[in-house]
């Protein structure tokens, strides 16, 4: 819940004075919920959403043309999910695995450190995006030629197959 609760007070005091009671607001919101969540696990789904809503209500208000916290909000939102849920795993009665009270941790951070990266590199596909050329446009064809690969070999695979035959 601190996670949330610190996504609601930086995106407060990122936003500008006219923004700044909405974004605290719908933001401690969805802090709220991320504590009900922990007691009712269908609650996450709606505080999260709740919380991205502050970051909205942010955009929406300030209008800013790029905004490089995307990222950050993104990321703070997966780890704010993933903790809920670690959480609540924890408050189980059953016994963890030997060992799985490092994993879960590590996880945890690699789910960070890997949707901030993801977010970065969007965030900056989009600013390189803005400029017209034929470098950038022959990287878009490429990367659609890459997905629509990758989209038929996934259609081709048989559902249930192995790689290797036993």
């Amino acid at each position: 819940m601190a996670a949330s609760l610190g996504l609601a007070a930086w995106l407060a005091v990122a936003a500008s004075p006219k923004a700044f009671v909405p974004v605290l607001a719908v933001g401690l919101l969805g802090a709220l919920g991320t504590g009900v969540a922990l007691v009712r696990p269908t609650v996450l789904g709606p505080a999260l959403g709740v919380s991205a809503a502050a970051y909205a209500v942010l955009l929406l208000v300030d209008d800013p043309a790029l905004d490089a916290r995307a990222a950050g909000v993104a990321t703070l939102l997966v780890v704010v999910g993933e903790l809920v849920g670690w959480s609540r795993e924890l408050a189980a009665p059953t016994t963890d695995e030997p060992g799985n009270a490092w994993r879960r941790p590590v996880w945890i951070a690699g789910a960070g450190i890997g949707s901030l990266a993801i977010g970065a590199v969007l965030l900056a596909v989009v600013d390189v995006a803005r400029i017209d050329g034929l470098l950038v446009e022959t990287v878009g064809a490429l990367a659609a030629l890459g997905a629509i690969v990758t989209l038929l070999r996934l259609a081709r695979a048989p559902v249930g197959s192995s790689a290797r035959e036993e």
